[in-house]
């Protein structure tokens, strides 16, 4: 049964080299001379064939690894430990540079990141780029009484309202936060 499991590799090794190789020689015409028409679909074919084949790979993978994961899970096995050392590592941030410095010490790196989303997030505003007095004329500019009612604070109620009117899924801002962020906190 092995022999005969291990020649079903080796022939599905063979047929991807085989289009690999097929591949490779409209990719190198189109690079000198360019492809008709026919080609392309030629090269796309050959392409969706392959593509079958990585899939059929990332497949057996994904099962044998979960065949592997539900037998030795449970147990308090060295797979188990590897994996879950793996993924706290990868999960975790062993240095970090703060300009020219190396923080590696965790107080270091946490005091770091603690007080970069504290500026981020302070309400105060960053000094530095302003507009001329004379940017815009006498009838573009807001009146004193159009100021006075655009600078009234907001209430908790319309900042509330205004965020729950947003969409739960949509995309993130320019700051990388999720709608759903400002809706929970």
């Amino acid at each position: 049964m092995r022999r005969w499991g291990a020649n079903l590799g080796v022939d599905l090794r063979a047929r991807k080299g085989e289009l690999l190789d097929q591949i490779n020689t409209p990719d190198e015409e189109a690079d000198s001379t360019g492809l008709s028409a026919d080609d392309w679909l030629r090269r796309c074919a050959i392409e969706s064939l392959l593509m079958e084949i990585f899939k059929g790979e990332e497949l057996f993978w994904q099962r044998r690894g979960g065949q592997k994961w539900l037998f030795e899970c449970d147990a308090n096995t060295a797979y188990f430990q590897t994996i879950a050392i793996a993924r706290r590592r990868k999960c975790s941030i062993m240095c970090l540079w703060e300009g020219d410095t190396l923080l590696e010490h965790p107080n270091d790196i946490r005091s770091h990141i603690y007080s970069f989303f504290k500026e981020l997030f302070t309400a105060e505003t960053r000094g530095g780029v302003s507009l001329s007095e004379d940017f815009w004329s006498a009838a573009d500019r807001a009146s004193d009484s159009e100021n006075v009612e655009l600078t009234i604070p907001f209430s908790l109620k319309e900042v509330a309202r205004a965020i729950a009117s947003i969409k739960a899924g949509s995309a993130s801002g320019p700051d990388c936060l999720l709608v759903v962020f400002f809706q929970k906190f």
